[in-house]
């Protein structure tokens, strides 16, 4: 399908939110197969009467049948003509219509016109604005022959009661049912303006979505406000409610304009007021991200992207009840304040948003939460519905060629799955559970990964049979920005990266896309990717949980909260969003609907446990331990520790560092990436690191220990090297938290210990019989092979996903 976008290109040439609808509604339709979208932009001069005519004339005139539809937002391109044109409507010529001043009159002396030669039937239809029998060029031929004959006549003063009516008749000839197919505008406010719309056709209401991309809440530092620096912005009036407010957050003020010179002299002497001129879209959305606030107080504005991209970073907003468009979007005292538009009023708001800094982060939550529905995507469905249904030349090809006699047929439904990290090797919880899980799944999927991996690691590699992962590698700017969050953080950064910057990864967001338009169905695996996946298509997934995100890093970001909001928005978005939601434990499904869910979002709500290969995994056998350890020569008991260097690890690895300085006749081993955190710590002589080893070596240290330790006192999900330690028959101590979500019970599958008496606990066990600790192991290997074999768990969730395709 063959579509055209007609805009105005102004002259002079400026940047508005029109062009931010048109360039972000031409990139939708073209990433949708079989559309073909083009912007067709005529420079559009309106410094008089003469002007207009002619600007109307060249649209009316351009010859668009070459395409299947047509879509106009602004005049004078609406007075193109076509068979299948859908108007989404942003203004009309606003100061003849809405702006036209109060006090001008609105009727004119017909004589004006007669006296210029125009015929009377043209000056009795612009008096009663009749548009019945009448048509644009037959209207513009005698319009511009009285123009040539008197461009200087009073009549055509503009604004003037003239003019005024000579715009709305072309419009209402312009946008006649019988010429419209479809009349849609981008806000309520527009859609019930007078004149705007002929009498009686019904308007569709489309809120669209932003183009400005890198939105994201961020540290409370400023009052932020953005718009054309134009009297009718109001601009003033938030300088001097800051003025009035005497709160100490600076006041920055972007964007530039005919008013900016008055504006500058009306805040000199205030140095909290920082004019910041025009900025780049990276610096639009880090201002964005580092305000408290946004006011945002026009006149009767259309719609306010403003608002809109405020609300995206998870800013509240403070508008004022006649600004109109942001009204729509604006629950006060819940996203946002609206008060009086009076300086005194919206000096209250200020001091109330920044003297309460919970409350705005609160309140930007909420705004961000009730916008983040709008998108292109669902902006081209509504439009494309709107209109007629033409076939493109493949479909009509399609219909008359006959079809191949023999029909190729997949075996296996394809499940692409998305991730930001590499799965081999397999050395932390997340890539075992990923390796495991994914690798039985293949038995009923042909199972396809497309994952963010570090520069200079491409390409694509057989896992197992039908398994496959293609690994796409982060660009430079990707790695500035995931370094930038980092020392923000003091945190690892990348799966946050990918979720706040997926425009950065360009090759990521391809790769996504061409997986997306093969595969049956998508898995997020963690919440971090399903952005990037947005910004390409908007085909249903599924959200696979490894834990709960937001209050997993509520533990590892501590002080940051906008970072823990970022990923508690985020990932309600999953859960709300996804056909199908998992969680590794029961205790995680219930804890997701607390924070996200409905009765509704329970019910698609399933746990998929983590697991192990049972039948790959050798039970330990007493005499070859001992054997093992005699040639190894471990003559001490030996503790091991298995982790990666992630937050809950590094804390129970400070445990186990206390713990052997009260055993010095034990020895402790800590094995993974989480000794590239403890290395530079003070350590006992009795503790030992082996950093990440093969599967094989790990074998040799599961088999060697006498004890596998979990002293897990955070995080999220379930521990996954306690079943590690269970399906080889080591004996566990663990706390009770680091034992959650598995359904051991403590004294029967595991030796229970709390941080404050770990070491006790480690001392307890050894001082246990073998028998005791057999017949616990035995408890717990039985248990795995109950609940924890991923050949089970795999199927479950297979027969669950097919539920999903069917």
């Amino acid at each position: 399908m063959r579509i055209a976008i007609v805009a105005p290109s102004p002259v002079p040439f400026v940047i508005g939110g029109a062009e931010n609808l048109w360039w972000g509604l031409l990139d939708a339709l073209n990433a949708r197969p079989g559309i073909v979208a083009e912007l067709m932009k005529l420079p559009t001069r309106e410094g008089n009467m003469g002007e207009l005519l002619a600007s109307y004339r060249q649209f009316l005139r351009l010859d668009l049948d070459h395409f299947d539809m047509v879509i106009s937002t602004k005049y004078p391109a609406w007075a193109i003509r076509h068979r299948n044109h859908v108007v989404y409507l942003q203004h009309t010529l606003r100061g003849l219509y809405d702006c036209y001043p109060s006090g001008m009159p609105t009727q004119f002396e017909p004589d004006a016109l007669l006296a210029l030669g125009m015929p009377a039937r043209i000056v009795d239809a612009l008096v009663k604005r009749d548009a019945a029998n009448l048509e644009l060029d037959e209207l513009l031929d005698a319009l511009d022959a009285a123009w040539q004959r008197a461009p200087q006549a009073a009549c055509w003063a503009f604004p003037g009661p003239v003019t005024r009516a000579v715009i709305r008749l072309l419009d209402a000839i312009a946008m006649q049912p019988d010429k419209i197919v479809h009349y849609a505008a981008i806000s309520q406010v527009v859609a019930a303006r007078e004149g705007y719309f002929p009498a009686g056709v019904k308007v569709a209401v489309h809120h669209h979505p932003t183009g400005l991309k890198g939105l994201a809440p961020g540290p409370q530092e400023a009052i932020f406000s953005a718009s054309r620096l134009d009297p009718a912005k109001r601009i003033d009036l938030i300088i001097e409610a800051y003025r009035q407010s005497k709160v100490e957050v600076p006041l920055h003020i972007a964007g530039s304009g005919p008013d900016e010179a008055r504006l500058r002299a009306a805040a000199a002497g205030h140095r909290g007021i920082h004019f910041l001129g025009r900025i780049t879209d990276v610096q639009l959305a880090q201002e964005y991200a580092r305000a408290v606030c946004v006011p945002f107080v026009p006149r009767d504005e259309d719609y306010g992207l403003i608002t809109l991209e405020a609300m995206l970073a998870s800013k509240p907003v403070i508008t004022t009840t006649d600004s109109g468009g942001p009204l729509e979007l604006i629950e006060h005292q819940r996203s946002g304040l609206v008060v009086e538009p009076d300086a005194a009023a919206l000096a209250g708001a200020l001091r109330r948003v920044c003297g309460d800094l919970a409350e705005a982060r609160n309140m930007g939550l909420a705004g961000r939460e009730s916008v983040e529905h709008l998108s292109w995507t669902t902006l081209c469905d509504a439009l494309l519905a709107a209109g007629r249904q033409v076939a493109s030349d493949s479909q009509a090809a399609d219909a008359t060629v006959a079809a191949p006699a023999i029909v190729t047929r997949r075996t296996k439904p394809v499940l692409g799955v998305l991730n930001t990290y590499p799965i081999t090797p397999v050395i932390s919880g997340g890539k075992l559970r990923l390796h495991g899980l994914y690798k039985r799944v293949a038995e009923h999927f042909d199972v396809q990964f497309v994952n963010l991996a570090p520069a200079g690691m491409r390409g694509t590699r057989n896992l197992a049979d039908g398994f496959t992962e293609e690994l796409v590698p982060k660009s430079q700017e990707f790695t500035e920005a995931e370094y930038q969050l980092e020392r923000s953080l003091g945190a690892s950064a990348e799966d946050i990266a990918a979720a706040m910057h997926p425009t950065t990864a360009p090759e990521w967001l391809d790769a996504i896309d061409a997986l997306a338009r093969r595969a049956d169905l998508i898995v997020c695996s963690h919440p971090y990717a399903m952005p990037a996946l947005r910004e390409v298509t908007s085909k249903p997934f599924v959200y696979e949980a490894h834990n709960v995100e937001a209050d997993l890093k509520a533990d590892i970001y501590g002080p940051h909260q906008w970072a823990v909001d970022q990923v508690l928005a985020l990932e309600r978005r999953a859960v709300l969003d996804a056909a199908l939601v998992t969680a590794c434990s029961e205790r995680d499904r219930e804890r997701m609907g607390e924070l996200y869910g409905t009765a509704d979002d329970a019910a698609k709500m399933i746990v998929v446990p983590n697991g192990i290969d049972v039948a790959a995994t050798r039970l330990r056998a007493g005499a070859q331990i001992e054997r093992r350890r005699a040639a190894l020569r471990v003559a001490h008991p030996l503790a091991l520790f298995m982790g990666s260097a992630h937050g809950p690890n590094i804390d129970a690895a400070r445990l186990i560092v206390e713990a052997a300085t009260r055993l010095p006749s034990v020895h402790f081993v800590l094995l993974g990436s989480v000794c590239h955190s403890v290395q530079t710590w003070e350590l006992p002589s009795n503790v030992g690191l082996v950093d990440v080893v093969s599967d094989a070596e790990k074998a040799t240290w599961l088999e060697i220990s006498d004890l596998g330790l979990n002293p897990v006192v955070s995080g999220s999900g379930t521990n996954l090297k306690l079943l590690e330690y269970a399906a080889v028959g080591l004996p566990v101590v663990s706390t009770e938290f680091g034992a959650r979500g598995l359904g051991y019970r403590a004294g029967h599958e595991y030796l229970c210990a709390e941080a404050n008496d770990f070491a006790d606990g480690i001392e307890a066990m050894l001082q246990l019989t073998q028998a005791e600790r057999d017949a616990m192991t035995r408890n717990a290997r039985r248990r795995v092979e109950a609940e924890g074999d991923w050949t089970a768990i795999a199927a479950a969730y297979s027969k669950s996903l097919a539920q999903v395709l069917a």
